[in-house]
């Protein structure tokens, strides 16, 4: 991967025009605590956004209480992205139900669905509530890896996740996507290692590789074009709440 100049600010995709065109109207994103899930579901409907096209995004993570999709609500609402959750009541009984407005905007035609579900199959089990509603012509479920999280660094260990996903949600994984990364000690090397792996899985699952997610600031090491899959570049918001706060830069307290 040879060193490349910054693109244009905003730009979102690369090498995805086909990819794009083909797009199903619901999007699933699953994978393993830590996988980076919902902030690629986040910039995944952002990009859609971008595009002029109408797109909801659905927060059905009841696993973890940080880095939900619901974290982004002002951004995704600046964009004219419906936020959509279920009621507490509803996520917090032995089979966790949907709402109805979430019901409703898997039948509704208009406009793009995105799932950001559970990290595990204890969190998938929320997709149990409406997997007759999905018809699997408008459907793909995207299962996230990050190579660098445990029991995601093998071929059978993630082959082992997407069964129990799968088993879990009663709806099928389509495609991969790639995410491996260390955070801020992400290398052009953990990003290759990353595909390495997804094309593993592929093999074994014939599963493809649907897309790589590359962060902005990794341009100037990782040149985009020459991935042989589509490429997401990533800009973050889902941050923590001190990362938030060098964003902001020093409070200023009135004596």
């Amino acid at each position: 991967m040879s060193k490349i100049s910054e693109p244009a600010a905003g730009a979102r995709w690369f090498n995805a025009s086909e990819f794009l065109s083909g797009l199903r109207r619901i999007n699933l994103f699953a994978g393993g605590y830590g996988s980076g899930k919902s902030e690629i579901a986040v910039n995944f409907a952002l990009s859609l956004a971008e595009e002029g096209r109408q797109v909801a995004i659905a927060d059905l993570d009841i696993v973890n209480p940080y880095f939900r999709s619901r974290e982004a609500r002002a951004v995704l609402e600046a964009r004219n992205i419906r936020v959509l959750m279920p009621p507490v009541t509803m996520m917090e009984t032995d089979l966790p139900m949907l709402g109805p407005e979430i019901k409703g905007a898997l039948v509704n035609e208009d406009g793009y669905l995105v799932l950001d579900l559970g990290g595990d199959p204890v969190g998938a089990r929320v997709m149990a509530s409406l997997r007759n509603g999905i018809n699997s012509d408008n459907y793909c479920g995207f299962f996230v890896l990050n190579s660098r999280r445990p029991f995601s660094s093998t071929v059978d260990e993630v082959r082992g996740m997407i069964r129990g996903i799968e088993g879990a949600a009663g709806l099928p994984i389509t495609e991969l996507v790639v995410n491996s990364h260390l955070i801020d000690e992400t290398s052009a090397e953990v990003i290759k290692e990353g595909i390495r792996l997804a094309e593993g899985v592929s093999q074994v699952t014939n599963k493809p590789v649907g897309f790589v997610v590359v962060e902005r600031r990794m341009l100037k090491e990782v040149a985009p074009e020459n991935i042989p899959y589509p490429v997401l570049i990533l800009d973050r918001q889902l941050l923590k709440p001190w990362e938030r706060a060098e964003l902001l830069g020093p409070k200023r307290f009135k004596i």
